[in-house]
């Protein structure tokens, strides 16, 4: 006979409960009880429905709230409820989804049970919304992905998507997510199908270790344009806890290689011990730093390549390595090695 599955569903906020006020849509809503009474769940689990329980977190945040100590906090939630649940359903708003997800995937490093990152482009209560079918999705995912397969990923729509590999493409559409320089874990249509060629590499780090929390403006994210200001950047750099940045560059990993103020302020930046990764603008976009005199330039300078890491990735796992109390140069070697499926080899 099989065992009901327990899960956990931790409800952060987002738009998925938010409900209309004067000055626009606000969380305001605690999903649990309209979860429980959900026709769906007993049309989805028919003959062994899982067990659900609901952690929802006061206040409730709008994405745009979040910030590297609720990563920890939700991260930190998961590791001390661990061993009662087969797995986790995080509810999250848009906005900064793929961050969090992001996090969560190095945080927890490599968990054996799925957590699955979903919300809504609608609320809950609202004609046409899609927070029950993502909902749904979601917890089917929790309850039933193969073992071969677990990880931190997104639902939502008709994907499912590694987390680390996600990103938002659409502040419109019902499949808002997507995953452009990475395949899709799986499709969610009449039935659930994963892509099984999607093993989840082992790793071998630590699972929930976290370190010490560094200050939030440990990491900047600067996307380069035409005519940015070298001044700007040194502006940037001369914060005393700045430990890493990550620089949305042109293309294949290009910057203005003939501005020699921009070079040297990258170069002195290193030699401070800031790290600099270096990540592509295009969503689907590779680094590749010698393809191009303007690439080589920034590898001359010190920046390192993020390869195919989204930008949500690359800042994340800086914040993981920096929290984790590493060197400079140590977090600079690991930043070029994949430890929860972010990059390829």
């Amino acid at each position: 006979m099989n065992a009901r599955k327990r899960l956990l569903i931790i409800y952060t906020g987002g738009t998925i409960g938010m409900q209309q006020t004067p000055e626009g849509l606000a969380p305001a809503r605690d999903l649990a009880a309209d979860i429980r009474e959900m026709p769906e769940l007993g049309q989805t689990f028919q003959t062994h429905p899982p067990v659900l329980d609901t952690l929802s977190y006061d206040p409730l945040l709008d994405s745009s709230d979040m910030t590297p100590g609720r990563w920890v906090q939700i991260a930190q939630d998961i590791l001390q409820r661990y061993r009662h649940y087969d797995g986790f359903v995080v509810l999250h708003g848009t906005d900064t989804l793929a961050y969090t997800a992001s996090a969560l995937s190095f945080f927890l490093e490599r968990t054996d049970k799925p957590v699955v990152l979903t919300g809504a482009q609608l609320p809950f209560a609202w004609p046409r919304s899609d927070a029950r079918n993502n909902l749904i999705s979601a917890l089917e995912v929790a309850a039933n992905m193969p073992d071969t397969m677990t990880q931190v990923c997104v639902v939502f729509g008709p994907r499912i998507l590694r987390g680390n590999r996600a990103t938002k493409v659409s502040a419109k559409a019902y499949d808002a997510f997507d995953s452009p320089r990475y395949p899709h874990l799986g499709a969610i249509g009449i039935d659930v199908e994963y892509n099984r060629r999607r093993r989840f590499p082992v790793a071998f780090g630590n699972f929930g270790k976290q370190g010490s929390l560094p200050p939030d403006d440990a990491v900047a994210l600067i996307r380069l344009f035409p005519g940015f200001s070298a001044t700007t950047l040194r502006a940037i750099c001369d914060n005393s806890n700045l430990r890493g940045i990550v620089l949305e560059a042109y293309g294949a990993g290009n910057g203005p290689s003939q501005n020699q103020t921009f070079q040297d302020t990258i170069a002195d930046a290193v030699r401070r011990g800031i790290v600099v990764v270096v990540v592509s603008q295009p969503l689907d976009g590779i680094v590749r730093m010698s393809s191009y005199a303007a690439g080589s330039a920034l590898a001359r300078a010190g920046a390192i390549s993020g390869r195919d890491m989204t930008t949500e990735a690359a800042l994340t796992k800086l914040y993981y390595l920096i929290a984790l109390g590493y060197s400079a140069e140590t977090i600079a070697r690991k930043m070029k090695t994949p430890i929860a499926g972010e990059m390829r080899r």
